[in-house]
């Protein structure tokens, strides 16, 4: 670890440096560069020197939080202090075994220090009076009571953080020429969507028109069938029919379903030579012909005709 400490003495006004480097658990102290603004260290104090300062060795118990440390010493540093705790910035430090030194230094002094770093742009992480700590370890045990400006805080890691902002630029670029390429392919699958889409429905329209020409054909042609315009005439089936059949045979029933026809014909006995009697011609063919004996030894004949136009 490297400790800087800049000092401003009251017998030596001008600003002198000092840096110090841990080394197996001993401080040793470093050439000093020649200049007042050296390079970062790992903690960097600014040493002051004021006529107006008071140090009180305060006992605390052992027991005591260290949540209500500081405020325990503040206010026996304010019970302790002969003006008003608020005209002065206090510091204070563990001596261990419950024993604290506390400082209290005029606030006027603080505020001629800090325009002194100022007017001279210093940076530094802590501001400490000399008369509570004068060794790099007792500088870094000083807790200020109040909080340093965020102004006088150096700024570490430059370069480091040049190349943050440098990496993060080019993920950026990169995030971004990612999420543009991908987005051009979604672009481009939506377009051939799009259009396959525009065809499909394109299609649909041409199929649903074409359903409802089909669909009027075929009212039409139900329409026909119901008004039976083209159906084959009864008569002459008929007229022929009885004029083939043997004396012994009559027509019982008889259904006709445009050029199909169902006949029933009965008979006092057995014509096993029906079908050569009333077989094809110019007015009908047989579709089907099969025979029944039913009650007092009659026989029925069923014919399916197909009726000839």
């Amino acid at each position: 670890m490297r400790l800087g400490v800049l000092e401003r003495s009251a017998d030596n006004p001008a600003l002198q440096y000092r840096e110090y480097r841990r080394v197996r658990n001993e401080w040793v102290e470093q050439e000093a560069p020649g200049s007042t603004r050296p390079e970062e260290p790992d903690f960097l104090c600014f040493l002051t020197h004021s006529p107006k300062t008071v140090v009180y060795d305060i006992s605390l118990p052992a027991s005591l939080r260290r949540s209500a440390e500081r405020e325990v010493l503040f206010g026996e540093l304010a019970a302790r202090l002969p003006v008003p705790a608020e005209s002065v910035c206090w510091f204070y430090r563990n001596c261990g075994n419950g024993l604290y030194h506390v400082c209290a230094v005029h606030r006027e002094e603080i505020v001629r220090q800090l325009e002194f770093a100022a007017s001279r742009s210093l940076k530094f992480d802590a501001l400490i009076p000399a008369a509570l700590a004068d060794t790099p370890e007792t500088i870094l045990q000083v807790i200020p009571g109040e909080a340093l400006p965020g102004k006088y805080r150096p700024v570490r890691c430059r370069n480091l953080k040049k190349l943050y902002f440098v990496l993060l630029a080019l993920t950026v670029v990169l995030l971004g020429v990612s999420v543009f390429r991908r987005y051009d392919d979604f672009a481009g699958e939506r377009r051939k969507l799009a259009r396959i889409r525009s065809l499909w429905e394109k299609e649909l329209r041409s199929e649903r028109r074409r359903f409802g020409e089909l669909s009027s054909d075929r009212e039409l042609l139900a329409a026909l069938r119901a008004a039976k315009l083209d159906t084959p005439p009864v008569s002459p089936v008929l007229t022929r029919l009885t004029g083939e059949l043997p004396k012994t045979m009559w027509v019982t029933n008889y259904s006709q379903n445009y050029d199909s026809a169902d006949l029933t014909l009965s008979a006092s006995k057995d014509e096993p030579g029906l079908y050569n009697q009333i077989g094809e011609n110019r007015n009908y063919a047989i579709v089907n012909l099969r025979k029944s004996r039913g009650y007092n030894d009659t026989v029925s004949f069923f014919v399916k005709l197909r009726i000839k136009h």
